[in-house]
């Protein structure tokens, strides 16, 4: 199940709606209860502090694109790697992909933490550089 802009429908404050409340319940049993089957979510969202915290507790990987380096979303994404100063520091490296002169020259820096690593047995994040057009995945990949 994918969920974008995800602190909209599962938001860390009260909504103000008994809909958006229902919705909001609905999403934190979902991913409570659906996880050991196996059922995977993907929650999307451009804020960490806004997500609620019992579907941020829920998840066992998580992706970090540029944009957490300040304020409350630096403080929420510090919990998460568990003040980890070194990753953190790494992380502030990050570019904002727009800075770019051009479109080709686009660098999208990820962290992640959780099983998908194989430093995730030392709660280690691992850092990586997405590929900026599908073309380039295929010719790296000897498939195009």
């Amino acid at each position: 199940m994918l969920i974008d802009e995800a602190h909209r429908l599962a938001p860390r404050e009260e909504p103000e709606s008994e809909e958006k409340k229902a919705i909001r319940s609905i999403l934190i049993d979902a991913a409570r209860t659906t996880r050991k089957y196996g059922v995977g979510w993907l929650f999307i969202s451009q804020t960490l502090s806004s997500l609620h915290r019992e579907i941020l507790e829920q998840l066992r990987i998580f992706f970090f694109g540029f944009g957490l380096g300040m304020g409350a979303e630096f403080k929420a994404l510090s919990e998460l790697v568990g003040g980890r100063s070194k990753a953190l520091d790494l992380y502030q490296l990050f570019r904002d992909p727009h800075s770019s002169f051009d479109i080709a020259s686009r660098e999208y820096s990820f962290m992640t933490i959780g099983p998908v690593s194989p430093l995730s047995f030392a709660g280690t994040p691992l850092f990586f550089n997405a590929f900026s057009t599908p073309e380039e995945f295929l010719q790296v990949n000897k498939l195009g």
